[in-house]
């Protein structure tokens, strides 16, 4: 008899006990029911706050707040993307009415003006340049399109990187020659082997010589180590302006003193996505007024 009793009050315990669990974990739901929806509502990047003790449910507004986050996340990505692209639209509406604009100038002067042969064929070069500059825009556009929508693997092959910057520098020599620069390169190696794709690798280092040039001064030093990685850098002093080397590799970055140049800013964002679909890294500093982009790759294996 006393044993049933003992049995009794124990289970009439445990149906407490299990009566104030469910009230408190109902309560409980009920409490992250109202966050989330407050959360939703007023469009806040608030977390669920919990006050229960009991392990599961922490856990399970552990795992809630880890997925808030994470959306929390990507909705600042795309508001952040969303105004660099409408900034974009600005930058390239900009950059190819310009040399537009100019070319339709030039064409209304010859037409309006009477020019002898030699001033015609003087605006009509001015002409050519401005519209091989709008092409170069457009081809820029297009090209970064293509490289950030592919998903193919560019075919690879065994390259001579000192002699892929050779031709890279040497396609430069005369502009830099014309405003009185130079480039050196200095390499540890005459042949350093890299296993990748000799035309990627042109583009890489064409679009880091050009951006030198538009925007840099003085002397463009080109250096390759290959000690222990593969690391060539470029380095050059800068024109005045703010640099923030965080989003130098952006698409849709561009600086003032790059706006005033016509550029896009898609050099080096394109630069920096063959760097990366080649296994590579690249990053930039600025330092002392001197910009410096280290392009490194791991020693080839294959």
């Amino acid at each position: 008899m006393e044993t049933a009793i003992i049995i009794s009050v124990i289970l009439g315990m445990a149906v407490v006990i299990l009566l104030f669990l469910r009230i408190v974990t109902k309560s409980e739901l009920l409490s992250m029911t109202k966050q989330l929806r407050n959360i939703k509502g007023e469009n806040t990047n608030s977390l669920i706050r919990c006050e229960s003790s009991d392990s599961i449910c922490k856990n399970l507004i552990n795992e809630i707040n880890e997925l808030l986050k994470e959306q929390q996340d990507i909705k600042r990505y795309y508001i952040r993307k969303n105004h660099d692209m409408e900034q974009m639209m600005t930058n390239i509406s900009h950059d190819l009415r310009t040399p537009l604009t100019s070319a339709l100038g030039y064409i209304n002067i010859i037409k309006k003006s009477d020019l002898s042969e030699e001033e015609k064929n003087r605006e009509f070069e001015i002409i050519e340049k401005r519209l091989l500059r709008l092409e170069e825009l457009i081809d820029s556009f297009f090209e970064f399109s293509k490289v950030i929508s592919s998903d193919k693997q560019p075919e690879k092959e065994t390259v001579n990187l000192v002699a892929v910057l050779e031709e890279s520098a040497a396609h430069y020599f005369d502009d830099y020659n014309s405003r009185g620069r130079d480039i050196t390169l200095s390499c540890d190696s005459t042949k350093i082997t890299l296993y990748s794709n000799r035309n990627m690798l042109m583009r890489i280092f064409d679009n880091l010589i050009s951006n030198a040039l538009k925007h840099g001064s003085g002397r463009l030093e080109i250096s390759a180590d290959s000690s222990e990685k593969i690391m060539i850098r470029f380095q050059n002093e800068l024109f005045d302006g703010e640099l923030n080397t965080d989003r130098i590799f952006d698409e849709f970055y561009t600086t003032d003193i790059s706006r005033t140049k016509g550029n896009t800013g898609l050099g080096l964002a394109i630069a920096k996505q063959f760097t990366e679909i080649l296994g590579g890294e690249i990053s930039a500093e600025h330092k002392n007024n001197i910009f410096c982009v280290t392009v490194i790759f791991p020693i080839s294996t294959t």
